[in-house]
């Protein structure tokens, strides 16, 4: 017995033409129901099937292989042949007929001239889960890292991959450090890499930063912060990976780390679970202040470099908070418009406005002086789980569950 994966009919509805797990191409005349001949094409089954005009077909394989045939019956020849980096899962044919689409499980799309099957890479995207995304100080590159460990940098203007990288372990958090030209990884093994720019070779790397996975990042002071599923904060001296200070921030996993923005020296944490802000001291190693909440779990945070009211988090139950690190309660509160948990939020460079995002996937855009909602925004199928400006506040960019990057223009 054979299993078929796909069938077309020739242009007289005469032929069927099947593709099988094997690899081969089979016909079948279907007037008489009878077997007409078997092709080989490719060693790891046939994925597509794609019929032209003048009895031609474009037939495409598990092990990469495309080939453009022509005839009917018993009688085929093979025009053009080409080998595509990867396993090929589906393939369309233009309106035109003038080039062939084909895409690969690893998120590649590549378009084929009809004519001689020569290739270029179309584009390319995450297939799982995205976690972060990253600016450095150039508006037009950011940086995404995935849940099966895919590292990729883009170029904005262009919306093409300007570097890939593959982890070893799933990816959690990532950084694009301008003055080392780095791109900083922290992985649910707990290591943290930095990388080229250029190339992505690997510069440097802490094997155990932190003991379950690494949950957030910042610079400060050239330093690299981390913290992590331990609980524990620790600031890195890079690229020797020396442990300059740590401590114990939080009973359960650290949630975000910021380095503050007018005394790098002090570092604000959230722990994901025991409801806390710290603030802490680098230089004197010692804890400033504490925040707490009675209700719900910090899910969020961002910082204002504008006022005094420093910090802004997001809550598991929709409220939006804003703390001044002098003070132990917060000094303003909303509930977001969505009602839901808040995933992520981000406060735009001139500190004007503020994106938030939840659980029902859209985003809102308030402005920060009368949080009111100007922008609502609906492109994600899966919670969204980072939010970002670019630093030249003309683009929002999002990640989500769902595989998703979602590009917004924002030019307020």
């Amino acid at each position: 017995t054979r299993t078929y994966n796909c069938v077309v009919m020739d242009e007289m509805g005469e032929s069927a033409i099947t593709g099988t797990e094997v690899g081969d191409l089979l016909v079948f005349n279907m007037r008489s129901t009878v077997f007409r001949t078997r092709i080989p094409i490719s060693s790891n089954g046939i994925s597509s099937i794609c019929l032209a005009k003048d009895n031609v077909v474009f037939v495409a394989g598990g092990d990469g292989t495309v080939k453009k045939l022509q005839g009917k019956d018993r009688e085929w020849r093979i025009l053009a042949e080409t080998k595509i980096p990867g396993r090929i899962v589906s393939m369309d044919l233009s309106a035109k007929a003038d080039s062939l689409v084909v895409g690969t499980p690893h998120g590649a799309l590549y378009k084929l001239d009809t004519q001689n099957l020569k290739y270029l890479l179309a584009s390319e995207s995450h297939i799982t889960k995205v976690n972060d995304v990253a600016f450095g100080k150039d508006p037009t590159i950011f940086a995404t890292i995935a849940e099966d460990g895919l590292l990729r940098m883009w170029d904005l203007g262009k919306y093409r991959v300007l570097l890939t990288k593959k982890g070893s372990s799933a990816g959690r958090r990532v950084l694009i450090h301008d003055r080392r030209t780095e791109i900083i990884v922290g992985w649910a093994d707990g290591s943290v890499h930095g990388y080229s720019q250029k190339n992505g070779k690997l510069a440097w790397q802490i094997p155990n930063a932190h003991r379950g996975a690494v949950t957030c990042m910042d610079i400060g002071q050239g330093n690299l912060i981390t913290g992590g599923e331990d609980g524990a904060v620790r600031i890195w001296q890079i690229p020797e990976a020396r442990l300059v200070t740590q401590y114990q921030a939080h009973t359960g996993a650290v949630g975000e780390v910021l380095a503050d923005i007018a005394q790098a020296h002090l570092v604000h944490s959230y722990g994901a679970s025991d409801r806390s802000i710290a603030t802490f001291n680098a230089k004197k190693a010692q804890k400033v202040i504490a925040h707490m909440i009675q209700n719900g779990a910090f899910t969020s945070m961002t910082q204002r470099a504008d006022s005094e009211q420093e910090l802004v988090t997001g809550l598991s139950h929709g409220y939006i908070l804003f703390w001044d690190c002098d003070e132990k309660n917060p000094v303003g509160n909303v509930l977001d418009q969505g009602r839901s948990r808040i995933t992520a939020i981000a406060l735009s460079p001139d500190c004007k406005y503020l994106a938030v995002s939840g659980v029902d996937n859209r985003l809102r855009v308030y402005d920060v002086k009368t949080m009111k909602v100007i922008a609502r925004c609906e492109g994600h199928a899966g919670t969204v789980n980072r939010v970002l400006f670019s630093p030249d506040q003309r683009q929002l960019i999002t990640v989500g569950s769902d595989a998703a990057i979602c590009v917004w223009n924002w030019y307020a």
